[in-house]
């Protein structure tokens, strides 16, 4: 029995969506890769020394309080055996500021170890689920502290609601796309002065809406056009070049519905990205 015309044009219509519909998988697996492999390549060259500097500092003051503190204590012990001396009083007071110290370091090397293991668990993690935005880009925010010239160079200016609802994605698409605008906006603003950095996180028009504003070179009107218009295969044309992985980080956006817009005005490079908070009837596994 021969198929209808009308039979053989949906079938082809189905091939059709199901091979526009691998295409785009297709796209954003390569769009992934190219974002992971930049993140991979900056992680070598420059967060590398920038978390072995921070993990040094507490260390050192740890293991410098601690032998301190020994040396104390064997002091004291003597002078009580051997001197019978009697002035504990003030002797206790500095152990108790040594210890304060060694509590201190030991918080803040906790908190370092916190942040990595946040980053990395987020990177890794492509499960659809709710996202809280102000949340992840807090931690993005403190994992950028490892870049030393970021750290000491760049004034930040952070506006997040805590209260912000969620939104659907998996933080593997999110940590990456929102670092990536962060990174270049950092770049952007190499040579200028100041470097002000600025986001901010809110509840806009129904919407979750971020904004990353920074004092650099602005985005010329061409590189705008191709962003907002997201070219496929210019991006893997581009490669890990910033252009190349800010169009990436959009791609990543739009994946779970964002609109993005880029403004430049009185010397303020904005990127603005809005996206619909979860909704409750979404399957995780979609």
């Amino acid at each position: 029995m021969e198929m209808s015309e009308d039979g053989k044009d949906r079938g082809t219509r189905k091939t059709k969506l199901a091979d526009q519909e691998n295409n785009k998988n297709m796209y954003r697996q390569e769009i992934q890769s190219i974002l992971e492999k930049e993140f991979q390549g900056t992680f070598i060259e420059e967060l590398v020394p920038g978390i072995v500097h921070n993990f040094a500092n507490p260390l050192n003051g740890i293991m410098g309080r601690s032998r301190l503190l020994q040396r104390k204590l064997m002091d004291i012990m003597k002078r009580a055996d051997v001197e019978k001396d009697t002035s504990y009083q003030e002797d206790n007071k500095k152990l108790i500021r040594d210890v304060d110290s060694i509590a201190r370091e030991a918080d803040r090397l906790s908190g370092i170890l916190q942040t990595v293991m946040g980053k990395f668990c987020a990177i890794g993690d492509r499960t659809a689920q709710k996202v809280n935005l102000s949340e992840l880009i807090e931690l993005e925010m403190r994992f950028f502290d490892f870049y030393l010239d970021f750290r000491h160079s760049v004034k930040k200016t952070l506006q997040l609601d805590r209260d912000l609802p969620g939104v659907r994605g998996a933080p593997a698409d999110y940590s990456l796309a929102f670092s990536t605008m962060i990174r270049y906006a950092a770049v952007a603003m190499k040579d200028s002065a100041p470097k002000e950095l600025y986001i901010s996180t809110q509840l806009e028009n129904g919407q979750i809406c971020v904004k990353i504003q920074n004092r650099g070179v602005p985005i010329s009107d061409d590189l705008k056009r191709l962003l907002l218009d997201e070219v496929q295969g210019y991006a893997s044309s581009l490669g890990g070049t910033g252009e190349g992985a800010l169009l990436c980080a959009f791609s990543l956006l739009r994946k779970w519905g964002a609109g993005v817009d880029i403004r430049s005005e009185n010397g303020l490079n904005t990127i603005i990205v809005l996206m619909p908070f979860y909704q409750a009837k979404h399957q995780f596994g979609d």
